[in-house]
């Protein structure tokens, strides 16, 4: 078996420079490693990746846990991670849950038998004194606030933008108003956040004022249909993805309504449906989020890092 000493001994190079070759590094002049490659190619080597992961105490792999991958919103923050991954040159491990708490122990042990340097949990399922048991082992970043001094977080302010959407749509007149969710309040803390935001603003929603387990297109239709037969429709309707907006505006336009004159919709995340629609969005810069979750699980400091919102109002 060809070994990185035989190299060396055919190119006439010492064994560092042929590593220096070998992992990338950067100084080693362009002849030398044009002639070492060369070498390589020739004699099929192939690094033992597990023997340099052993040698430098890294994978250069970030585990990524998410419930499921049809989410736009989930989209945007993998799309975030993958650029800076490429960037900082990082493998990735994506890491479905489906929201089950034996399926994320699982990937998180991964973190624990140093399978990877560090995890992002884009949504969790188990709780934070779950997650604070594996933080010894290694680099634990979250995608939502957390209380924990022992985990990192790339966060938006969720509480702060549904305010801010419902005192934008109070402002403008609206009292009957509706919105949907993903999860229900006692899975979700969006949801709860999103309940809570409402009841300030207006009062305690009632069952007719929303819908929960709304994730697609397809879900978007049903809301719409829910709403819009209700003998005093809303006027206005706050849906937790652009995609969903456009099923609620696809079922408007049905029945004949005037978007944004008999109908104000607002999705989330400022996606290219709702720009074609000319939609009101509230993006919580999730592309900006994954960025900085990624950063912050190769570093080795603990930091809570707040990505700000922005509420992208449609032209009237």
């Amino acid at each position: 078996m060809t070994s990185i000493r035989d190299i060396a001994r055919l190119s006439g190079f010492s064994v560092s420079t042929v590593s220096r070759v070998l992992n990338d590094h950067p100084y080693v002049s362009a002849e030398k490693r044009a002639h070492i490659q060369k070498i390589i190619k020739e004699l099929d080597y192939t690094v033992n990746q597990n023997a340099v992961n052993l040698s430098i105490g890294k994978t250069k792999t970030i585990g990524i846990i998410l419930p499921y991958a049809n989410n736009p919103g989930f989209d945007k923050i993998i799309q975030g991670i993958l650029i800076t991954a490429i960037k900082h040159k990082y493998n990735l491990m994506l890491l479905p849950t489906n929201y089950s708490k034996d399926e994320e122990i699982k990937h998180l042990n991964l973190l624990k038998n140093k399978r990877v340097d560090g995890i992002i949990i884009t949504s969790k399922a188990n709780s934070w004194d779950v997650l604070n048991d594996y933080a010894k082992y290694g680099s634990i970043v979250t995608c939502e606030e957390t209380p924990l001094q022992t985990i990192s977080a790339a966060y938006t302010d969720r509480l702060s933008s549904y305010l801010e959407v419902f005192h934008y749509l109070k402002k403008r007149g609206h009292t009957n108003v509706a919105f949907t969710s993903v999860r229900s309040a006692e899975k979700s803390n969006s949801t709860k956040s999103v309940l809570a935001a409402y009841e300030q603003v207006f009062a305690p929603p009632l069952e007719k004022n929303y819908r929960t387990n709304c994730f697609t297109y397809e879900d978007g239709l049903r809301a719409g249909e829910y709403f819009l037969n209700q003998a005093n429709p809303p006027t206005a309707i706050y849906a937790n993805g652009d995609e969903i907006a456009a099923g609620i505006y696809h079922v408007a336009i049905e029945k004949g309504l005037r978007i944004p004159a008999d109908l104000v919709l607002i999705g989330e995340e400022y996606l290219p449906v709702g720009k074609v629609l000319e939609l009101s969005s509230m993006d919580h810069q999730l592309e900006l989020l994954g960025q900085v979750a990624f950063e912050l699980a190769i570093q080795q400091r603990i930091k809570k890092n707040k990505i700000p919102h922005i509420l992208r109002c449609a032209p009237n």
